[in-house]
């Protein structure tokens, strides 16, 4: 696993959610850019290197919504969202790579 300063370039970017590639103990997110499957509505985020966030999901209307938040990543490397109703919290990179990242579920 990267040191911090690695971790927090890493993150930075847009990751969008796959779930056709989690495993029973890991949520799969990749990279904007990297070709995925065709799915209707992916729920993903933006990270910003100022520490502002974007969920990005559908809304109502089934339209690409995105939701204001925060994040930083804690001492312990976990990544820290602030300010949204989904995925509020400590979530914990079980991996993490240029083009891919697993959250622990």
């Amino acid at each position: 696993m990267p040191n911090l300063d690695d971790k927090r370039a890493l993150l930075l970017g847009t990751w969008w959610r796959t779930p056709e590639l989690d495993t029973a103990d890991e949520a799969v997110y990749r990279k904007e850019g990297v070709p995925l499957p065709p799915a209707r509505g992916r729920n993903g985020f933006t990270l910003n290197a100022d520490g502002s966030a974007a969920l990005i999901g559908p809304d109502a209307a089934d339209r690409s919504a995105r939701t204001p938040a925060t994040w930083s990543l804690d001492a312990n490397g976990k990544l820290q969202v602030k300010g949204a109703t989904v995925h509020e919290g400590s979530l914990a990179a079980a991996s993490l790579s240029a083009d891919r990242m697993a959250l622990r579920k």
